[in-house]
């Protein structure tokens, strides 16, 4: 993983990435709650699709490519067994060329 100074560095990675237009809006969304260095980012799928103006599925849909395109990592949380879990996230720059 690259390493990036502050979430707006991130940001200019991420707007100059070949991602999809809707997934970069939610980055962009998903970063208002990041602090700023991009750790800790704790919000709900919900928020996001207010923020964004996308429906629910949509944001999951995009969430999970900017995970497979290793722009954030996600780390799933339950509690005590719950049937629901909570997602933190946390803002990264993908590997470029096997090189961290």
């Amino acid at each position: 993983m690259r390493e990036f100074q502050t979430v707006q560095d991130w940001h200019r990675g991420v707007s100059q990435s070949d991602l999809e237009a809707s997934t970069r809006l939610v980055l962009f969304a998903l970063s208002l709650f990041a602090n700023r260095i991009g750790e800790g980012v704790w919000t709900s799928v919900g928020t996001l699709a207010d923020r964004t103006g996308l429906s629910k599925p949509s944001v999951i849909k995009h969430l999970k490519l900017a995970e497979q395109a290793d722009w954030i990592a996600v780390k799933r949380h339950d509690a005590n067994g719950a049937k629901l879990t909570r997602n933190e996230y946390l803002l990264k720059f993908p590997e470029v060329g096997g090189v961290a």
